[in-house]
């Protein structure tokens, strides 16, 4: 069948929900899609249920966090291949996720890609990583090795070989999906993405860039910025590194703060 699933989790998402979903309605058309909503109490719903019979919704009645959502709607695909495409991203043109498969399935070792991936002013969103570890932020934070830790933009043509890919759109087998049992779900949002790669690294398989293909992502708009998430954020840290490496961590961060404020102040450039 090769069929290809889309799956979409949905919190609040009405700002961004519309575009997303008639971009694959429009750019891939074949494409089955699922929409996982996580409790919205906005006019998500609303929007999904106006655009077409055609969407799958899964309602869970309340917010699950990303991974389990992304469990549930992988468990109801029917492609054998699974798309997870946050609702703030947006297919740009006609065979993209079409060209992501065909990679694939001509490079079996690759259990991953994911695309370029661009603001919506077309700035380049550079969101290849290499697995981060105390010894790479240590590199880049204090030897000033730039992307050893953070992420950065593969200098490749055609699709290459990263270590990891953001989680905003990638594209994966379903079964090799389902064979290390998704996502885990220990994380509620954030490192979900690096872990899968990790895991799957682990197995001998590859990960992708793709610059082939190209998607708009609205970074930020999905999730929000506040103080919320950055609770959510600094807590699937410490899973993802482990408490002892997450506290090693933080004197290098303080480290890069502190050097960042000196290069403020004489009109240098500032790295996150």
């Amino acid at each position: 069948m090769n069929k290809i699933s889309v799956i979409t989790v949905t919190y609040n998402s009405e700002r961004t929900i519309k575009e997303c979903l008639e971009s694959i309605k429009k750019f891939s058309p074949e494409s089955e899609i699922i929409v996982v909503d996580n409790g919205s109490n906005d006019r998500t719903l609303e929007i999904i249920e106006s655009i077409g019979k055609k969407i799958k919704l899964i309602e869970t009645g309340e917010n699950l966090g990303f991974s389990k959502a992304n469990n549930l709607g992988a468990k109801d695909a029917i492609g054998d291949y699974l798309v997870f495409l946050n609702p703030d991203a947006i297919l740009t043109k006609n065979g993209d996720l079409e060209s992501l498969k065909k990679i694939l399935e001509k490079n079996p070792q690759y259990a991953i890609l994911g695309p370029k991936l661009i603001y919506p002013d077309n700035a380049l969103q550079p969101k290849a990583r290499n697995l981060p570890t105390v010894f790479r932020a240590f590199e880049e934070y204090v030897l000033g090795l730039r992307g050893a830790y953070s992420f950065y933009e593969p200098k490749c043509q055609n699709f290459c070989e990263v270590e990891s890919v953001n989680g905003a759109c990638m594209i994966i087998r379903k079964e090799l999906f389902n064979s290390i049992g998704g996502f885990d779900e220990k994380y509620f949002m954030y490192y979900e993405e690096l872990d899968l790669c990790r895991k799957l690294r682990k197995l001998g398989k590859k990960i992708g860039f793709a610059p082939e293909a190209v998607v708009i992502h609205a970074e930020g708009i999905s999730s929000g910025q506040n103080e919320k998430t950055a609770a959510i954020m600094k807590d699937s840290a410490k899973k993802y590194f482990g408490l002892l490496n997450y506290f090693l961590l933080q004197p290098i961060f303080f480290y890069n703060r502190i050097l960042n404020r000196i290069r403020k102040t004489i009109g240098l450039r500032v790295y996150a």
